[in-house]
């Protein structure tokens, strides 16, 4: 993928696994909080098991659309799998009181990460929200609303690229953005 997508194709749904060094970066950074953890693009589960790895014992929920992903789900260590369209009005967790969330916690398909931030911030109006996006989403006269009503608390700039085929890295500066409801704001690089 590249920054201008020139010369690349799109994977199909937007998918690009975060690696697994992105995100213990990030957790050895930031603590995430007690409770429970929502993954609502889960993908191929790498954030559950870097959270994993990194001796969270949270109750952990994974959901992802794809569904040649689930089996991958099922032995992350996530503790419910889901398969829904997290846009959905009809997105539920079985069994669990939104309020009880605690993290919302991924990698949105870029093209949706407008939709997927609202919709969480709507969906789970209380619980800490930690995206990785590309630096660029500050910009754009789109979203210049977006950020007037939902300032970010933490940006921990990756100070690497990272590569998300496998296949090297693209032309694009990521970054984890952070939301919690913190009267300060704080960047890093990472």
């Amino acid at each position: 993928m590249s920054a201008t997508n020139r010369g690349s194709k799109r994977v199909e749904s937007d998918f690009y696994a975060t690696p697994l060094n992105v995100i213990d970066n990030l957790l050895s950074h930031h603590q995430l909080k007690d409770g429970i953890i929502l993954e609502p693009s889960a993908g191929n589960g790498n954030f559950i098991r870097s959270i994993r790895n990194n001796g969270y014992i949270n109750n952990v929920i994974a959901n992802e659309l794809r569904t040649e992903e689930i089996n991958n789900l099922l032995n992350s260590g996530a503790n419910i799998v889901t398969n829904m369209d997290y846009l959905s009005d009809e997105f539920e967790i079985p069994n669990i009181d939104n309020k009880k969330v605690e993290t919302v916690i991924g990698n949105p398909p870029f093209s949706l990460a407008k939709e997927f931030l609202e919709v969480t911030f709507n969906r789970f109006p209380n619980a800490e929200i930690i995206m990785l996006l590309r630096l660029a989403f500050l910009e754009s006269k789109k979203r210049y609303d977006f950020w007037k009503k939902h300032p970010v608390s933490k940006l921990y700039v990756l100070s690497e690229r990272p590569s998300f085929t496998g296949r090297g890295t693209d032309a694009t500066a990521y970054c984890f953005m952070v939301w919690n409801k913190s009267s300060t704001q704080e960047i890093r690089v990472i």
